[in-house]
């Protein structure tokens, strides 16, 4: 699981774009003020969200882009999956052998599938409402 600014300002701008009035399409412009975010980069992540089947674009007077999807919808693992590749941002590949090197990649691995289990059970909206779903284990301590 990647962990970046590029992952970071995607989840900002779409948490952002769920913090506006339904179907009231916003600006790249607005966004990248609100959240100190360039534009140019912000063009560079929209497209990525917008062919991942996130976001909409709106033409026109008062255009700009809006939730493809409800905001309950679009887990933050979504998010990650349209900025990244697929194999990049959740891939957990198999270490063979057991040095402690292959023990310690193990261990990181195994924590990045948790990471990767827990931002699939997160929405935009979790975030927004600032309710986050806990992983069972951590809940239960």
């Amino acid at each position: 699981m990647k962990d970046s600014s590029k992952a970071r300002y995607a989840v900002a701008a779409l948490v952002d774009l769920a913090c506006q009035p339904a179907h009231h399409p916003t600006t790249l412009a607005a966004i990248a003020k609100r959240q100190d975010i360039s534009v140019s980069y912000l063009e560079q992540l929209f497209a990525r969200l917008r062919a991942g089947g996130l976001i909409k674009s709106v033409r026109g007077p008062g255009g700009g882009y809006v939730l493809a999807r409800p905001s309950t919808d679009i887990t933050i693992a979504d998010i990650y999956m349209a900025v990244f590749d697929a194999e990049e941002a959740m891939a957990a590949n198999p270490v063979e052998g057991v040095s402690l090197r292959g023990q310690m990649e193990g261990l990181w691995k195994a924590m990045e599938r948790e990471v990767a289990r827990f931002l699939k059970s997160v929405t935009v909206h979790d975030v927004l409402s600032g309710k986050l779903t806990m992983p069972e284990r951590v809940a239960a301590e």
